[in-house]
């Protein structure tokens, strides 16, 4: 079963969120089109703000979601019962929590924003922080239909109305321009999604109710606070790693080139969540795996998946880099914009290198978290936030939004790149990890040597028209892929990918 229905998984999670990704898109253009670059920065910018507010969730979710893979296996419906009480009740002080700290920083918000030609910028951000805040009082409950192998009902509900969500918005931006009207309608699908998931949950689960007031053991709730514990600290450096970014370049470079950032952060962001899906697609079936198969097997899919991982985001950053300023070059003179909207491509490469060196964690993440190994790294975050924090300020000052991003890299690469797999391969595979690193030495490497090849091509094809793209894209389609098929088709890795639902950790018995 796990195959299937991790297959099952990332088939309609990738067909919804593309969907949803070119109306997002179409949405996003109508958006610059009428409200312009400084409607965009702040709204990035709100967003990044709320996003360290999330630092309240403690990394509950995943420390319960984590609980619940061997009891749903084991079908103990009282334990799944009394685990969904605790994150309920856990849920409900955290979205009370959020509300009281997003107020607390309402007088703030001028610090950050400067003085833009904005009406009613203090109603925008509130708006911006009840819907943060309404998210917590139903979203738990979608949580075990994940665990339970079974993400895409959640993705059905979650993007379909993401769907119409965006064509509201897009009507609405046309009819009336007006910002406020457009975050209404955010926040009314927002509530209408968690709380029909809620409703289908109870649906699915009825026995939610009859041990709505279960109580765990002492046992487990001393290991999920312990996970808690853990994951908190790994929530700060996540929240100040991703949320930071738009906060420093408004500080020390200027609203608009948030909103210049927005189209790159659009751009990879979009890539992130198709990636994502096929990753979320298999997470609850690897939980189920590291819950009843050995370390052998779990780690013949750890390799598959890390391949998989490389040879997606290898392509990807590829095509970003070769990409990048030719699309939003098009893009932004139809709606009116120009050039102006651009980074240099010193400026690209960082966010292109920041894309890869994060995608290129994904699978190591996924083992860790499934296999529950919160606490073993539980001070990494807390480095990887005061080395990232210190060094973007002392580099945007000296080279602007460069150096926000190449502080984010530093970060990543003397911290998260070597403690995240050696706590998996120390104390989830019980192995070396040098195998893992050489892998990933070698992976990039190749990359670097196709990236080059790949951009030579491209510079033969011409400058920004129509035309030149689209020959672009085909060079970029075709040639990182041919080679890599080239070098890599004899790997067990590949064979493991090609004969998916008969990878052995993936098998069919139920």
């Amino acid at each position: 079963m796990r195959s299937e229905n991790s297959i099952k998984n990332i088939t309609v999670n990738l067909v919804s969120q593309l969907l949803s990704d070119v109306l997002s898109f179409v949405c996003r253009t109508v958006f610059i089109r009428m409200l312009g670059a400084t409607y965009l920065g702040v709204s990035n910018l709100f967003i990044g703000i709320l996003s360290l507010l999330s630092l309240a969730e403690l990394g509950i979710g995943t420390s319960i979601i984590f609980s619940m893979y061997k009891p749903l296996a084991e079908n103990d419906r009282r334990k799944i019962g009394a685990l969904m009480g605790l994150y309920r009740r856990a849920y409900h002080v955290i979205g009370l929590i959020v509300a009281a700290a997003g107020l607390a920083l309402t007088p703030f918000i001028p610090f950050f924003t400067g003085s833009p030609a904005i009406p009613h910028l203090t109603l925008i951000y509130l708006l911006y922080v009840f819907n943060s805040t309404i998210t917590y009082f139903f979203s738990y409950k979608q949580n075990i239909i994940l665990a339970d192998q079974k993400g895409y009902i959640c993705t059905l509900y979650q993007y379909g109305l993401c769907i119409v969500q965006n064509i509201l918005q897009i009507v609405i931006l046309i009819q009336t321009k007006n910002f406020i009207l457009y975050l209404c309608a955010q926040i009314l699908f927002s509530f209408l999604t968690n709380f029909l998931l809620s409703v289908k949950a109870d649906r699915m689960y009825p026995y939610l109710k009859r041990y709505r007031n279960a109580r765990l053991s002492g046992r487990d709730r001393n290991s999920i606070f312990r996970n808690i514990r853990a994951m908190f600290m790994n929530r700060i450096g996540g929240a100040i790693v991703n949320g930071t970014d738009n906060i420093l370049i408004s500080k020390f470079v200027g609203l608009v080139s948030v909103g210049i950032y927005a189209n790159y952060f659009m751009i990879t962001n979009t890539i992130n969540n198709l990636t994502s899906q096929i990753f979320s697609g298999v997470t609850a079936s690897v939980g189920n795996l590291g819950a009843v198969e050995s370390n052998r097997k779990s780690y013949e899919v750890y390799l598959s998946i890390n391949f998989a991982g490389f040879w997606i985001f290898g392509f990807c950053s590829i095509c970003l880099f070769c990409l990048f300023n030719p699309f939003i070059r098009l893009w932004m003179l139809w709606t009116g914009k120009g050039a102006e909207l651009l980074f240099p491509m010193t400026v690209v490469f960082l966010i292109v290198l920041n894309f890869y060196v994060t995608g290129m964690r994904q699978a190591t993440i996924m083992f860790k978290n499934t296999f529950g190994l919160f606490w073993y790294d539980r001070y990494r975050s807390l480095v990887e936030a005061a080395v990232n924090l210190g060094m973007s300020i002392v580099l945007a000052r000296q080279i602007g939004a460069a150096g926000v991003f190449l502080g984010t890299f530093i970060s990543t690469i003397t911290v998260d790149f070597w403690v995240e797999p050696l706590v998996l391969f120390r104390h989830g595979f019980h192995r070396r990890a040098s195998p893992y690193f050489i892998r990933y030495v070698f992976y990039t490497v190749f990359i670097f040597a196709v990236g080059s090849l790949t951009w030579y091509a491209c510079s033969l094809a011409g400058g920004y028209s129509f035309g030149s793209f689209v020959l672009k894209c085909l060079i970029c389609l075709i040639l990182p892929n041919l080679l890599s098929l080239l070098v890599f088709c004899r790997t067990k890795e590949f064979q493991y990918l090609k004969g998916f639902v008969r990878l052995p950790g993936f098998s069919r018995k139920k």
